[in-house]
């Protein structure tokens, strides 16, 4: 089983769901350069904070951008149904 794949995620959630994946392992690649090799300034120190401080944005990111995807998708359901449903004559009759 596939932890990454959602086989009824849309395309385009496919397509996000790489760039996050991408951009987190390079943020973790980056970080643990830094670490690893440490230099003795305050770029670096500025940089390993920045790189982590993006990496939580992009995770949280990642899941309100999925809930609110998903509460738009609820609601657009309901309302569909409430169209297919609502076959009700709206048509006006003007009488003298």
């Amino acid at each position: 089983m596939n932890l990454f794949m959602d086989h009824k995620a849309s395309p385009d959630w496919a397509v996000r769901r790489r760039i996050i994946i991408l951009s987190l392992i390079w943020e973790a690649i980056l970080i643990t350069f830094l670490v690893v090799f440490p230099k003795p300034n305050a770029i670096a120190e500025v940089a390993i904070i920045n790189l982590a401080s993006l990496f939580g944005a992009t995770v949280g990111s990642y899941i309100f951008g999925a809930v609110w995807d998903k509460k738009n998708e609820r609601k657009a359901d309901v309302a569909q149904q409430a169209v297919d449903q609502g076959a009700v004559d709206t048509s006006v009759k003007v009488e003298p």
